[in-house]
């Protein structure tokens, strides 16, 4: 099979499970493609670690201006570069991994000599959509043979926001059992000596961005060292990291909160956290949070949609009210004070969770099934059949 994958950036958890995806699919035989655009913009940007990934596995990326702007004549410039692809190398199946490169994926297939499925995923709708962006969004995910929710939340948002049901097909995103060992010893000797000082680490991985609201937990980390020793470390990138570097020094806190920026492979760091915090007021999925599942660290999350349905409220987690910075102190700090046994209970159920909805090996294989049935149909369509 030859396949094409389309994306804005390789960026953050979504870039991740491009990534890997390509990468299963190439070790499994296929032949794969990536396009993604080239110039970086504020906050956006492919990451290294994706990009060697892919150079080192014999998978061709080309990068071209522009899948991420929504601008025609770049976005045009794209399609052309989409349907040298398809032409040369007789792509097969399209999936794109946001709106504006499944519409370029749409335009550059239009006048091939046969009709080559399309697919989205939609990674997360994002909280700064104007009206006119969801219209252009849903258009196009309409004009898809399927568009991927990564959960049965976003499922149902996209439904509701006007995306044709049966369209729609939910394959969670999944993870590794294993993680590459942890490549910055810096970090682990630091987490390591604030435990050895008596430290409780809480740690929030994820890019610095208004929608994963870093902010709120710098509020109540202000509270939290006044009565308790905790130190919490902020691993990602982002532009908001100098407006909360200066909110964290207007608290006086420097010594208890750290941002250590972008980290290759930041999930292997999460072992070392006694606590793992996600205080999103939006997001696709929740990578990071299935992570702290397979790495055997509590989670605490806000209680949005998607959240909710990776956690049951002290079953295999914990929950606090949406951007209420006062019930994420209560949550904390109950979780601190939790009994062993009862903590051990639930990490157990966590984990028990991740193996069997979150490994990488079902979601690859839930894609998979997806790519075969939708050619199977259009071969079947040829053949005058179906």
């Amino acid at each position: 099979m030859n396949i094409l994958h389309l994306t804005t950036y390789l960026q953050g958890g979504a870039g991740r499970i491009i990534t890997a995806l390509a990468l299963k699919q190439r070790h499994s035989g296929h032949n794969v493609f990536v396009l993604a655009s080239k110039t970086s913009e504020p906050g956006y940007c492919s990451y290294d670690e994706y990009l060697i990934s892919l150079s080192a596995n014999g998978i061709p990326l080309i990068e071209v201006d522009s899948s991420f702007k929504r601008d025609l004549g770049l976005n045009l410039v794209f399609a052309e570069e989409v349907r040298k692809v398809i032409l040369k190398n007789k792509i097969d199946i399209i999936h794109a991994h946001a709106a504006v490169p499944a519409l370029t994926g749409i335009i550059g297939r239009a006048g091939t000599d046969r009709y080559i499925p399309i697919i989205q995923t939609m990674h997360g709708w994002g909280i700064r959509k104007n009206t006119q962006h969801e219209k252009m969004d849903l258009t196009i995910m309409n004009g898809l043979d399927k568009v991927v929710a990564v959960s049965k939340s976003d499922e149902l948002l996209l439904a509701q926001k006007g995306v044709n049901p049966a369209k729609l097909v939910v394959i969670y995103n999944g993870i590794n059992e294993k993680e590459d060992a942890c490549n910055d010893s810096l970090l682990v000797k630091e987490l390591q000596e604030r435990k050895k000082a008596g430290y409780y680490i809480i740690g929030c991985i994820g890019t610095i961005s208004e929608n994963k609201n870093q902010e709120l937990l710098i509020e109540a980390m202000e509270v939290l060292t006044k009565k308790h020793r905790v130190y919490c470390a902020f691993i990602g990138e982002g532009d908001l990291i100098p407006a909360l570097r200066q909110q964290v020094d207007e608290y006086k806190l420097s010594q208890d909160i750290r941002f250590y920026g972008y980290i290759s492979n930041a999930s292997n760091y999460i072992k070392y956290m006694d606590l793992f915090v996600l205080p999103s007021r939006s997001e696709g999925f929740g990578l990071a949070i299935v992570e702290s599942f397979r790495e055997k660290t509590p989670v605490v999350a806000s209680n949005i949609d998607v959240f909710r349905e990776l956690i049951v409220d002290r079953k295999n987690g914990f929950l606090f009210e949406d951007n209420n910075v006062n019930s994420l102190i209560d949550v904390i700090e109950n979780v601190i004070d939790i009994p062993e046994s009862q903590k051990n209970d639930i990490i157990e159920n966590a984990f028990s969770k991740y193996t069997s909805l979150f490994t990488f090996e079902k979601m690859a294989a839930r894609y998979q099934d997806l790519y075969r049935n939708l050619l199977n149909m259009e071969y079947l369509s040829n053949e005058g059949t179906f």
